[in-house]
C-alpha cells in the first residue's frame, strides 16, 4: 500500500455539510443603550450543549456582551435551535463552531457552555481563537489538543463542582484556576447569578485584549 492510499484510508473526514443558525447582536443594535463598538476588543461567538442552541443566549448574554462594545454572535450547531438533524459527535459539532467563527469579522473569543465547552475547546484546536472560555463544562474528550497559539483561557464552573475531579483535569490540562460562581451550573442564562457571572467573564476579557 502507498502511503498516499494509507493517508486517505486513516484520514478522518470531514463533516458533511450542514446547515447553521447564528444569532447576532452588535452595539449599534441597542436603541436604549447609548455604546460604541470597540474595535480593540474581540468579538464573541457562543456556544452551548442546550438543545435550543443559539437562542439560549438571547434573552441576557447577546446583549450584554454587546452593550460591553463587543460583537457578540450564538451558534445553533447540527440539530439545535431549527437546524436539522446530522450525523455527527463532538468533532463534527466543533467543525460546525469553527465554520461559524471564520465568518466573523475579526479574531473572536470562544466561548461553550455544558457541552459546548468541549466542542469550543476542540474548535480552539483548529481556529486560533483570542481566548477560550469554558462554562460549567459536560463531558470533554479525555486527550484534548492544546489551542493554536496559546490564547488565555477561563475555566468557569459552579461552586459545588469547583473541586469535582472532572473540574480538576480540565484545570490541569490548561494550567489554569477555575473562577467559581454561584448557583447551579444550569443557571447561567437568567437572574442575577446570570449575570454576575456574565460579567465577571467580561471583565477578564477586557484584561486580556
Amino acid at each position: 500500500m502507498s502511503l498516499n492510499d494509507w493517508i486517505r484510508r486513516t484520514r478522518i473526514p470531514e463533516p458533511a455539510p450542514v446547515a447553521r443558525e447564528v444569532a447576532v447582536f452588535e452595539p449599534a443594535d441597542l436603541y436604549d443603550v447609548d455604546t460604541r463598538d470597540d474595535p480593540e476588543a474581540a468579538p464573541i461567538l457562543c456556544c452551548t450543549g442546550d438543545g435550543a442552541g443559539a437562542a439560549a443566549f438571547n434573552a441576557l448574554w447577546l446583549k450584554r456582551i454587546a452593550a460591553s462594545g463587543r460583537y457578540a454572535a450564538a451558534v445553533s450547531v447540527r440539530g439545535q435551535g431549527g437546524t436539522p438533524a446530522a450525523p455527527g459527535g463532538i468533532e463534527a459539532r466543533a467543525h460546525d463552531v469553527v465554520q461559524a467563527v471564520t465568518g466573523i469579522p475579526r479574531q473572536a473569543v470562544l466561548v461553550g457552555h455544558g457541552l459546548g465547552a468541549g466542542w469550543a475547546a476542540l474548535a480552539a484546536a483548529r481556529y486560533p481563537a483570542a481566548a477560550l472560555v469554558m462554562v460549567a463544562p459536560g463531558k470533554l474528550p479525555k486527550q484534548l489538543p492544546k489551542p493554536v497559539g496559546g490564547p488565555p483561557v477561563l475555566l468557569v464552573v459552579s461552586e459545588d463542582d469547583a473541586q469535582s475531579k472532572g473540574v480538576q483535569a480540565i484545570a490541569e490540562t490548561f494550567g489554569v484556576a477555575p473562577l467559581t460562581f454561584a448557583g447551579d451550573a444550569n443557571d447561567v442564562f437568567k437572574g442575577t447569578n446570570a449575570e454576575g457571572l456574565l460579567d465577571a467573564i467580561l471583565s477578564w476579557l477586557d484584561r486580556k485584549d
